[in-house]
Order: structure tokens, then C-alpha cells, then sequence
């Protein structure tokens, strides 16, 4: 029987909500389960270890950053959505030496004057795509390529990622890449002010601190040239100078699923600096993500200091990939 990644969000279910099982324990989770149709759990398993979803130390297995990702973009159990399938491809099947088969299959695809990416069926192309039939339901599952009388096709959904994959190295990324980034800030950059605003006023009212639960000022909608996104107070003796600021500047950053890495524009960092290197003022960066999950959080993810900001500055850079794994 064929094992489906789809099958493998079962496994993170479980491993999510226990943090860490040893292989049998985990077994015998799985065992109970009632699906509609039988799996073999031990092939899915090893199919999540393959795919770097899923890892073992000292005897017990958990769940990778790549397998939370994968878990928080859920949208049907039985079924991959668009971005899961995207992930899977790009993360976890172009260039891992445990699909060196699949990848030696699409090294042979070339690029039309389109861009599309194809393999015509002749004799020598066919006598080179000796893939399992493991292999091909696995990217038939992705939807990564389709079959005419022809050619093998991919589909476009996924031809960016393999031209990627030839073109820059496994750090960087493609403009359309860095534009959905972008445009997911705009969506989810509201809802992560709101919370953070919410959440500095919520943790000053736990301490008491009346006048720095009143004070506190989301200004990114008044002031877009700020450098940062919330006014806010570092102590209890913290109070509004002269210019109606307090000590503690939050920039805010948030990512829809369970991603970590956020763009921070030349603004943000030479506001961030500057501040910095005031003795009693700080720059934060409060981090959410998971924010288009069923259940988003309530807390940051990752309150960063300005200072633990590795980032090298380049001359005619505008914005800045930061990644946080």
C-alpha cells in the first residue's frame, strides 16, 4: 500500500501534543487510531524521518521546525494544501540525499522559452526516469508534474522552486518569494500590532503598573516612519519624556503559519541602532507566528533585542531576510 505524506500530519498530531514519544509509545497512539483506511505506520513514520518532518535522539522522536510548519498550514487531515505541497518540495524533497532519485529524475527536465520545465518521452529520456512507484505517487501527491502523450510537464506552481534550486543556493530566495512575504506583513501585520499592544498593556495590569498600562501607544498607524510599531515602558518608574515617548520601541513582526524568518527594512535597522545606543532606552522586535492558525497565540513567539540581530549590511540593500533557525 502507498504511503501518503498527508499521513504523516497524524504522527505530528501526536508528537505535537506530547512533545516527545519513544518510537514504540508512539506506535501504539498510532495503532488506536480509526481511519478509514489502513496505514502502514511504520513506512509513514520512515517517510517523515526522509522528508526531515520528523527526528529521533536518544530514543525518542519529536517533531522538526519544518514539521510544525507543515502541521500549523493544515487545512484538511487527508489532503496536502497548496502551501504544505510547496513546503514538502522545496524543503524537503529538492536536494535531500534521501531522494536522490527524485532529484536525479528532475535534473533531466529542461527549460523551455517560457520558463515551463519539461521532459519529452523519448526513448532515452524513459530509459533514465527509473523512479519506484513510491517515488512517483510521492510527487504525484505534490502535484509537481503532469503527463501528456509527449512530455512530462511540471506545473507551474512548482517550476519556480526547481529554477531556484539551480540558480541561487539554499539560503536565498526568488523575488515572487520575497513579494508573498511582503504582502503576508500587510495582512498579518495589524493583527500582530493588536496583539502586541494588547499584551504590553495586559502584562503591565498583572504588575499593577496603572500609568504604564495607560501610556502604552501604538503609533505605526500615525507615524509609518517611526522604525518601530509600539511606544512602551522598560520599568515601573518608566514614564513619557519630553517628545511623549517611553523607553521601550517595539517593532513588530508576524508570519501567518508556523514560519521563522521575518524582513526588516534599512529604516527599522538604523532607527534600531541608533536607539540602542542610548544607556537606558531599548529596541525590541516582538516575533508572532502561527497567526492564521485556528488557535493563533496570545504571547510572542521570540521578544528579540536589537543587538542579537545578526545582519550583514549590504549598500544598495532596501530590506533584510532575518531567519531565526
Amino acid at each position: 500500500m502507498a504511503v501518503k505524506i498527508s499521513t504523516i500530519f497524524f504522527i505530528l498530531d501526536i508528537l505535537i501534543d506530547n512533545k516527545r514519544l519513544t518510537k514504540k509509545i508512539l506506535m501504539l497512539y498510532l495503532n488506536d487510531l480509526r481511519l478509514s483506511e489502513h496505514v502502514n505506520w511504520y513506512r509513514t513514520y520512515e517517510l517523515g524521518i526522509k522528508l526531515g518532518l520528523l527526528k529521533e535522539s536518544k530514543g525518542y522522536s519529536s517533531v522538526t521546525n519544518i514539521g510544525e510548519n507543515f502541521h500549523s498550514m493544515n487545512i484538511h487531515k487527508q489532503h496536502l494544501s497548496d502551501q504544505q505541497k510547496k513546503l514538502v518540495f522545496k524543503k524537503c524533497v529538492l536536494k535531500n540525499e534521501n531522494f536522490s532519485n527524485i532529484n536525479s529524475f528532475l535534473d533531466l527536465f529542461s527549460s523551455n522559452e517560457k520558463g515551463d520545465f519539461e521532459l519529452f518521452r523519448t526513448v532515452t529520456a524513459l530509459d533514465k526516469t527509473n523512479l519506484m512507484l513510491d517515488e512517483k505517487l510521492l510527487l504525484l501527491e505534490l502535484g509537481v508534474y503532469q503527463i501528456t502523450s509527449k512530455k512530462y510537464l511540471i506545473n507551474k506552481k512548482h517550476s519556480e522552486k526547481m529554477n531556484q534550486s539551480r540558480i541561487f543556493n539554499s539560503n536565498e530566495m526568488t523575488d515572487s518569494e520575497l513579494d508573498e512575504i511582503l504582502e503576508e506583513q500587510k495582512r498579518i501585520g495589524n493583527m500582530a500590532e493588536d496583539l502586541t499592544f494588547k499584551f504590553e498593556k495586559n502584562e503591565f495590569n498583572k504588575k499593577n503598573w496603572s500609568y504604564q498600562a495607560n501610556n502604552v501607544k501604538l503609533i505605526s498607524k500615525k507615524n509609518v516612519g517611526a522604525g518601530y510599531d509600539v511606544e512602551s515602558f522598560l520599568t515601573k518608574n518608566s514614564k513619557l519624556n519630553k517628545l511623549g515617548s517611553g523607553d521601550k520601541h517595539i517593532e513588530v513582526k508576524g508570519r501567518k503559519w508556523k514560519e521563522f524568518s521575518f524582513i526588516i527594512s534599512t529604516n527599522e535597522l538604523k532607527i534600531g541602532n541608533l536607539i540602542s545606543k542610548k544607556k537606558n532606552e531599548q529596541y525590541l522586535v516582538y516575533f508572532w507566528n502561527n497567526l492564521g492558525s485556528k488557535n493563533p497565540p496570545i504571547v510572542p513567539t521570540k521578544i528579540i533585542p536589537f543587538k542579537d540581530l545578526k545582519i550583514e549590511l549590504c549598500k544598495n540593500c532596501l530590506k533584510y531576510l532575518v531567519r531565526l533557525e
